[in-house]
């Protein structure tokens, strides 16, 4: 399992790998088949299940994030070291498989990942964060400070959705 860091300001008390809250959600490192196993129930209902394996999941570097809420594994982010499209900048994170259980939404379980994952990145020499967002989600990667970066586009080998590239400095 990989060393997650204590996020700046966060709520919670870093002990070993895991960030415990006081309302008792922890944040752990999880391994890439738990990480699949929500991203299939909520970023792939329905479809195949080769559609959650993403580029760099098994990178040694990459994290992958969880949330427990009760012992139960309720949302996952993973961070991984890419260069946004059309860059080859040294220092680029790409956060991707953002997945919460419709249960346990509006929880701040995200935003909590989301930090998190900045933390390790930034942590890992990383001097930028992006991601693929779905418009849908705009609020929430504003909300953390990310930015809209070009044109809309769509990944028809993820969702029928459409995403807009998102990115944000690294402290």
């Amino acid at each position: 399992m990989k060393e997650v860091t204590a996020v700046p300001g966060a709520t919670g008390a870093l002990v070993g790998s895991r960030t415990h809250s006081a309302d008792g959600t922890v944040l752990q490192p999880i391994s890439i088949s738990e990480a699949r196993i929500i991203r299939d129930q909520v970023l792939n209902a329905g479809g195949s299940a080769t559609r959650s394996i993403y580029p760099g999941d098994d990178a040694p570097d990459t994290l992958h994030l969880g949330a427990f809420v009760d012992g139960q594994l309720a949302a996952v982010a993973t961070i991984c070291c890419e260069s946004m499209p059309v860059t080859s900048n040294a220092g680029q994170w790409r956060l991707r498989g953002m997945a919460t259980l419709k249960e346990f939404r509006r929880l701040g379980l995200g935003k909590r990942l989301a930090e998190a994952c900045m933390a390790y990145a930034a942590d890992h020499w990383g001097t930028l964060l992006w991601c693929s967002a779905r418009v849908t989600t705009l609020r929430f990667y504003r909300g953390l400070s990310f930015q809209e970066q070009g044109e809309s586009f769509q990944l028809p080998e993820y969702s029928d959705e459409v995403y807009i590239l998102m990115r944000r400095a690294l402290p």
